[in-house]
């Protein structure tokens, strides 16, 4: 094409060119090794989604199971401490007995019926003595424990059954003694030692 036709074309093509920026000057060699330019946003395939939603899913469930542990053991622990706030005096004693290092007991068959046990501990100071089935006993009578130290008894202390015989007695300045004896004794006319029958003798060693 000659003339003005060649001169249309040149412009219309010169007037392209100008729009677009100028090329970087790059050998060859350099531009075949330099990687691929990404495009925009990842390319994102189905398995890949379906890996992410599980590891997803996991994350939240795993979460899930932890906080359930967390809320048990708190649940337990606040049961256990109010279980533990509402114990009874005598209960509040055994536990203390049964819990310490030291901690001991004896169970021994009750004269006329029934079985008596011993729980003691000489590092908190207290013996908790339990009866159960126990016989009834006279108008006017009384059990009274006792506390042998080198054959002299200590009065430890009272207790009345009921109807059941059962019956729960707390010691709390209790020392070593070689035994504990219970006995039938008057209730108006307590001496200082023990004047009925023995009904039972727990070894305390």
């Amino acid at each position: 094409m000659t003339g003005d036709g060649a001169r249309e074309v040149d412009a219309a093509d010169q007037g392209v060119e100008s729009l677009l920026p100028p090329l970087p000057d790059v050998p060859a060699a350099e531009a075949a090794a330099a990687p691929p330019v990404p495009t925009h946003g990842p390319a994102t395939d189905t398995v890949t989604i379906q890996a992410q939603s599980r590891r997803n899913w996991g994350r939240v469930i795993g979460g899930f199971a932890a906080s359930l542990v967390v809320l048990t053991g708190v649940g337990f622990a606040v049961a256990t401490i109010n279980e533990r706030f509402h114990l009874s005096p005598q209960a509040a004693a055994l536990s203390s007995v049964q819990d310490a290092a030291d901690g001991a007991s004896a169970t021994v068959k009750v004269v006329g019926g029934g079985i008596a046990t011993a729980h003691w501990s000489d590092d908190t100071g207290l013996l908790v003595l339990v009866t159960q089935r126990m016989p009834g006993i006279g108008v006017g009578e009384t059990r009274a424990v006792w506390a042998m130290r080198d054959g002299a008894p200590v009065e430890a202390g009272t207790f009345d059954t009921d109807a059941s015989g059962s019956a729960t007695l707390v010691v709390d300045d209790w020392q070593p003694a070689d035994a504990l004896i219970v006995t039938v004794e008057r209730a108006d006319d307590m001496a200082e030692r023990p004047l009925g029958d023995t009904i039972a003798r727990i070894p305390t060693e």
